[in-house]
């Protein structure tokens, strides 16, 4: 398996320099591209990030988080096109927590992409298939789920890996945690659902 993590950042020089934590996890042997724009989005980081990256597979990983040991031995051992890891969450209110899958109500399956997210960035994934897809998008929250939905409409197989572990550090200040309201985040999970599906698989969200 042949594996790059791309790594990126925007805006402030301070995100580029966080990107040494993403970086140092990364094991040896396992290839490397970094991206930061000063002036753009995360999605054209990504995205830029992801134009360098020339193997089967990729793992984009956010600047301030990191890969725990084995993260790529385990997802070896899976055999679906997009391999969920479990995620740690870690934050100075919380600690370090215990290595968790993401869940919408349930132990998800692949369906569950229709009514809510699982997976988180870090998710191990064919190359060709993001691409195919049309790469990442921009949204103020959820552009992965978003990334995950289309792949799982354009027929990917999914699992979760339980011994792969993504190290999330949570910030109340980030993104996806301080800058968005409940209600706005319902409307951009809301947004998404209704451009990548049809009517009847995203009418009875509202």
């Amino acid at each position: 398996m042949e594996v790059t993590v791309a790594i990126a950042s925007f805006g402030d020089p301070k995100y580029a320099l966080w990107a040494e934590r993403a970086r140092r996890s990364v094991p040896e042997g396992i290839k490397v591209v970094q991206a930061h724009l000063p002036e753009g989005n995360l999605e054209q980081a990504r995205n830029s990030a992801l134009a360098r990256v020339d193997t089967e597979w990729v793992c984009h990983l956010d600047a301030d988080d990191e890969l725990e040991p084995n993260f790529f031995n385990a997802m070896r051992k899976g055999t679906a096109d997009v391999r969920a890891p479990y995620v740690r969450y870690v934050g100075r209110s919380m600690g370090i927590g215990q290595a968790v899958m993401p869940r919408v109500s349930h132990v998800c399956v692949a369906d569950c992409l229709r009514i809510g997210n699982w997976l988180v960035v870090g998710s191990l994934v064919r190359t060709d298939l993001v691409r195919e897809v049309g790469g990442w998008r921009d949204y103020p929250v959820y552009e992965d789920f978003d990334l995950w939905q289309r792949c799982w409409l354009a027929g990917a197989t999914m699992e979760g890996i339980p011994n792969a572990v993504y190290r999330a550090h949570v910030r109340v200040d980030s993104r996806n945690r301080g800058g968005a309201t409940p209600q706005q985040k319902r409307l951009t999970h809301y947004n998404i659902s209704k451009t990548n599906m049809p009517a009847e698989d995203w009418e009875w969200l509202k």
